[in-house]
């Protein structure tokens, strides 16, 4: 090897290295485009003071990759009332959300239900790992059972699962069998990040030495 493609390929190294990581998709069932969710129809996310009953969703889901959870970003549309709600991560047992990983409050939509396609971005996550091919719960309820709140998990357009949801915050659980489930995905970064000019510099010097990711249905 001479000298100057020696040099290229450090320098390539360098680049690659100094570049920041990029966020990997560790599940998603979002569309894209003007396609990224079911706009019209999701589950009942509610307390008892909206409808009188309380609704928490639980959806069942596979992991498509491994990896550290970054960013959770969920189809939530507003309806009504205190715009509050939670989002919680657990482990399958048996068809059944298991331990915990983690949970996030004190969330709200900027959309409201019918209309698409706003995200519910949840960042900054640390400390939760998944594994792929395991399944898991991805968890959504009002921040108290006897809440305001009435919001929308919107259906994903492509994915199916089993459906749960519980009218006690969580405490038991009844099941809606395989149905549409809501549209969220998980990532292992806070999303995209835009390399620095050094970095660019840096990787395109080295390339260039080279070569010379109205029940609780509801409807509108």
């Amino acid at each position: 090897m001479n000298r100057k493609l020696g040099w290229s390929l450090c320098l390539l190294a360098l680049a690659l290295c100094s570049m920041p990581a990029m966020a990997g998709t560790l599940y998603s069932n979002l569309g894209t485009g003007s396609d990224v969710y079911n706009c019209c129809t999701g589950w009942t996310i509610s307390g008892t003071g909206s409808i009188g009953t309380s609704f928490t969703a639980a959806n069942l889901f596979a992991a498509s990759a491994s990896g550290s959870v970054g960013e959770i970003d969920v189809g939530v549309g507003y309806v009504e009332g205190a715009n509050s709600f939670y989002v919680a991560l657990y482990t399958d047992n048996n068809n059944l959300p298991g331990s915990l990983l983690g949970m996030w409050g004190g969330l709200s939509s900027s959309t409201n239900f019918g209309s698409c396609c706003g995200l519910v971005d949840i960042t900054g996550i640390t400390g939760v790992n998944v594994t792929a091919g395991t399944n898991y719960f991805l968890v959504i309820g009002p921040t108290s059972t006897s809440s305001t709140t009435w919001e929308a998990w919107n259906f994903s357009n492509s994915a199916t699962g089993l459906d749960l949801y519980s009218t006690n915050g969580g405490q038991s659980w009844e099941s809606n069998g395989t149905q549409s489930i809501g549209a969220f995905q998980l990532l292992s970064g806070s999303g995209g990040t835009t390399p620095e000019p050094t970095s660019l510099l840096l990787f395109g010097t080295g390339v260039l030495g080279v070569i010379g990711a109205f029940r609780r249905k509801m409807k509108l």
